[in-house]
């Protein structure tokens, strides 16, 4: 027997082994669609009704996608096993302790990641929408994946940080409770009656139906600035929404501090520039007045 009799014999026999295998390969790719097909749509009826209630919209999320994970899983698994490939199934099996250990070895920052992802789920330092502080990016939660935190900045870009830099540095939630301190300093003139100001500016902002009544409005003198004596103005705010209802609120009461001062004339003056000449030469000025002109030069 030839070379080329022997190739046609092994041809032969592998092509009658893929027809007597479509069958078995078209159940296994039938079950693993159906499996995915699971996966994603209980998980997507989970998350819809857990969201609804869930006093913690982080944890549920979490937990969805791990569910989604191992479903998925088990229909690949149960596939293969299906095509008559049960060591390989069974392997995955098996090998999933070792695995792991290999896997951690080999990928030391996914895994550090993961259980750092595990470790945020259960110890719950914010939620999903909380606007938080993490490695000076400041943002709203977006979603925690079993690698990243995933958080969209107030300009629009999307952050993806590592979840074990989460859990070794501080985070700070600006909106866990809603109970938020908002500022800002404004400055008035010297000669200004500073006590009046500070009266009216706390009246002004009591009055906003945004402000925590409860809570005392302090206006406190920040500093002798070089034109200005600047007041510094501190109120607390309720609310969940730190991009907008509490940025909105600070403007409104700015805008409102502003008007009242000027209506009952409180000097608001610029910054004064200071100009030194290291050569001193003749300034001319020209003063008009109505159709005649005066020039004349003023030594320093």
């Amino acid at each position: 027997m030839n070379i080329a009799e022997t190739l046609q014999e092994k041809l032969l026999s592998y092509w009658e082994i893929l027809i007597e295998s479509i069958p078995r390969i078209a159940i296994s790719l039938i079950i693993t669609t159906v499996f995915i097909l699971i996966a994603i749509g209980l998980t997507k009826l989970f998350r819809k009704k857990m969201m609804q209630n869930a006093q913690n919209k982080l944890v549920v999320d979490y937990v969805v996608k791990l569910v989604k994970f191992f479903l998925i899983l088990a229909g690949i698994i149960l596939g293969l096993h299906t095509m008559g490939l049960t060591g390989v199934a069974g392997g995955l099996l098996a090998g999933a302790g070792a695995g792991a250990v290999i896997l951690g070895f080999a990928f030391k920052e996914i895994g550090e990641n993961f259980l750092a992802g595990v470790i945020l789920v259960f110890d719950r330092p914010f939620n999903l929408g909380d606007t938080v502080t993490v490695e000076g990016n400041m943002g709203k939660i977006v979603s925690l994946n079993f690698r990243t935190t995933q958080m969209k900045t107030f300009d629009g870009r999307d952050v993806y940080i590592p979840n074990i830099l989460v859990i070794t540095n501080e985070v700070y939630n600006h909106t866990q409770d809603g109970f938020l301190r908002l500022d800002f300093v404004i400055g008035i003139d010297y000669d200004d009656d500073i006590q009046k100001a500070i009266k009216g500016i706390t009246e002004i902002v009591n009055t906003n139906k945004e402000v925590l009544k409860n809570e005392k409005t302090i206006v406190l003198i920040d500093e002798f600035a070089a034109s200005t004596v600047n007041l510094k103005v501190m109120f607390w705010v309720n609310t969940l929404d730190y991009k907008v209802s509490a940025l909105e609120t600070k403007t409104e009461i700015m805008r409102t501090v502003k008007n009242y001062l000027l209506e009952n004339k409180f000097g608001l003056p610029a910054n004064i520039q200071e100009i030194k000449m290291y050569k001193p030469e003749p300034i001319p000025i020209i003063l008009k007045k109505e159709s005649d002109a005066i020039k004349f030069t003023e030594n320093n």
